[in-house]
């Protein structure tokens, strides 16, 4: 008996394919970290061969997109305060990403103000009130794979019509459908929250503050700050209720009748489609390795981004002043706590304010002057780098 079994002319193949079945639903983690942007892109619902389509048949779709914990936000006019920072700010500012009293500065603007903008990007709704829509990129990583696995299925229904695969054929059909259907269950488009009412108001202004002590001042308006920071991102769903488990219920369906085509298909098509999927697998997991949610959004269509000097400091004192001198104001420290409440170091605080427009100021000096002072027995000396 051979080792391996090479003959294939004579029928006789002993190799078993059934694992194709397998294929086609393993890469659920892969999937998962891009299925929202999937189902947000204008190819989704494309019929074509896709990676675990099983992640998404979710029937408790999220209502909003993932934010970032573990931060400080807080809009330098307004006082307001948040405990964590949305998905599409961190899109901008790649909070997981910085180092410890680490400081950036940004300024970002509208891009609704430019007519040529204004007649191509914006979107309104039945009331006539604009809607805050940020698109993917149109040619991003995931609408690139997106295009080769559409090709790869076209490819593998001529393959099976030309070798007679009637099977094959149901099989990649029923399969191509359960995608569809998946991801059209949950097709949607992220919605921010626009500032409704006009008028005057002051700059939206916003510091944020990792755990570690890095932070990032914001220069924007107040409806910059609504939009990305202070309202709630909810993700606005196409279809919902009956017609939303309708199409969970379909896909579910076609999918295992797509897992039991796929394991009654001739050899050579169970070769294709096992390595088609392999491909796929491979082509999603590089994109989750790579790339970022930077490189899927297009934040350009909506807002002028425009990163400002920072730079990597060594302690705390230094980043906090950083700051304070990109603001000019100290009544967000107060109220977040971002410096101890002693006469010490309010008194340091004073000063940081009084010397905003003082490049030259020495914080670290300052700081020791003032730690060194003594306000009574009932104060403690606070010693913070």
């Amino acid at each position: 008996m051979p080792w391996f079994p090479l003959n294939v002319d004579d029928g006789s193949v002993s190799w078993s394919f059934d694992i194709v079945g397998l294929l086609a639903v393993v890469g659920g983690s892969a999937i998962g970290k891009y299925a929202q942007a999937i189902t947000a892109s204008p190819f989704g619902s494309i019929p074509r061969l896709l990676p675990a389509p099983e992640t998404m048949l979710d029937t408790d779709r999220p209502a909003r997109l993932p934010a970032i914990k573990d931060v400080t936000v807080v809009g330098v006019y307004s006082g307001n305060q948040f405990s964590e920072l949305n998905f599409f700010a961190d899109v901008i500012h790649k909070i997981n990403e910085l180092k410890p009293y680490q400081f950036r500065s940004f300024k970002i603007t509208h891009k609704k103000d430019d007519p040529e903008h204004a007649k191509k990007n914006q979107v309104f709704d039945e009331e006539g009130n604009e809607k805050a829509i940020i698109p993917l990129h149109r040619f991003c990583p995931l609408n690139l794979v997106t295009l080769v696995s559409i090709l790869m299925t076209i490819a593998l229904f001529v393959w099976a019509g030309v070798q007679h695969e009637a099977v094959a054929f149901l099989g990649l059909g029923t399969m191509s459908l359960s995608t569809s259907m998946a991801c059209m269950s949950a097709q949607w488009r992220p919605r921010l929250s626009v500032r409704s009412v006009k008028g005057e108001v002051p700059p939206g202004d916003i510091v944020i503050r990792t755990r570690a002590g890095a932070f990032v001042s914001v220069k924007c308006s107040e409806e910059v700050a609504r939009e990305l920071y202070a309202g709630t991102e909810v993700c606005d769903y196409v279809f919902e209720g009956r017609v939303h488990q309708c199409l969970l219920g379909a896909s579910t369906v076609l999918l295992m009748a797509a897992i039991i085509f796929f394991s009654n298909c001739s050899w050579k098509l169970q070769i294709a489609v096992g390595l088609a999927y392999i491909i796929l697998n491979l082509a999603y997991w590089a994109m989750a390795l790579l790339t970022d949610p930077a490189d899927m959004w297009n934040m350009a269509s909506r807002y002028n981004v425009e990163e400002l000097p920072g730079a990597d400091r060594k302690n705390y004192t230094l980043v906090l002043w950083d700051a304070i001198r990109t603001t000019g104001k100290i009544g967000w420290v107060k109220k977040t706590g971002m410096a101890p409440s002693t006469k010490n170091w309010d008194g340091w605080l004073q000063e940081a304010k009084d010397n905003s427009n003082n490049p030259d100021w020495d914080s670290e000096a300052a700081r020791n002057k003032w730690m060194s002072m003594k306000f009574g027995s009932t104060e403690k000396k606070t010693e913070v780098e």
